[in-house]
């Protein structure tokens, strides 16, 4: 069986996260030779994306807490362009020193920091001056018509595998455009703009539920730590959701929107 970093790998990123990056990296505009942080790089799709765009003379760093995320990111091969540096480590205690990057990229990862202004202060004092931070946050859960569904139920069951209930909001709890502007200003980042962006993912049907939670093991272990209380798991909440999960399916395939703000400033 895969593991579950192997598993996000091979079903949230060509589903979610690659199509994300794109809109991500045409924002924060990489260049030849510019130094770039990855951080919360998870498998590394914004890192592997990068390294051609600054090429051999510049410098890419994948920064990530969890071990297993690291051990399928340095798995994957860039074929030409900066070597990744793949580096185990807390965003909010960064061991770089000021200045060391003239671009950060966080897509998708301040949300689960525990202290999302210490890791954007880290950010700040880690950029150049007039060095870019371009981060990605999921808009607040009721925009998202699917997970809101299947949220409702999980936050019920929670408790049953070793979780909070707050964990099944976990990747929409900095979706507010205002609390991020002021997060990102309160930590002397200028110029801060943010934009909507939406992509459209898509997933096979077939295992739709149990395969999400196996993935997502890979940020939250609990999922998968007691077998038989997550298999108990995985049937409650098909259960719950599967009219919602229905309205979305057609053709073998479960797709639908998730919109993102995206925020760009400067050091």
């Amino acid at each position: 069986m895969p593991s579950p970093a192997d598993m996000y790998e091979s079903m949230f990123v060509p589903a979610i996260f690659r199509p994300l990056s794109r809109h991500v990296l045409a924002l924060a505009a990489p260049r030849l030779g510019e130094r770039v942080l990855d951080l919360a790089c998870g498998t590394g799709i914004i890192a592997r994306q990068v390294a051609p765009l600054v090429g051999g003379e510049g410098r890419v760093v994948g920064l990530d807490l969890r071990p297993g995320m690291l051990a399928a990111a340095s798995k994957l091969t860039v074929p030409y362009g900066a070597p990744i540096e793949w580096v185990e480590g807390d965003a909010t205690t960064l061991d770089f020193a000021p200045g060391s990057f003239d671009l950060v990229i966080c897509q998708q990862g301040l949300q689960f920091f525990p202290d999302p202004a210490a890791a954007v202060a880290e950010m700040k004092r880690v950029l150049a001056p007039g060095g870019r931070a371009v981060i990605a946050c999921w808009r607040t859960i009721e925009h998202h018509p699917l997970w809101s569904k299947m949220a409702a139920s999980e936050m019920r069951l929670m408790a049953a595998i070793g979780a909070n209930a707050s964990d099944a909001v976990a990747p929409f709890a900095l979706g507010d455009a205002g609390e991020l502007r002021a997060m990102l200003e309160a930590a002397g980042l200028r110029d801060v703009a943010i934009v909507e962006r939406t992509v459209e993912v898509d997933f096979p049907a077939d295992g739709f539920v149990r395969d999400q939670y196996v993935a997502y093991a890979a940020v939250m272990p609990q999922f998968v730590a007691d077998p038989a209380a997550f298999d108990a798991f995985v049937a409650a909440v098909e259960r719950d959701s599967k009219e919602a999960i229905d309205s979305f399916t057609a053709d073998g395939r479960v797709r639908f929107p998730m919109p993102s703000h995206i925020a760009t400033a400067r050091a």
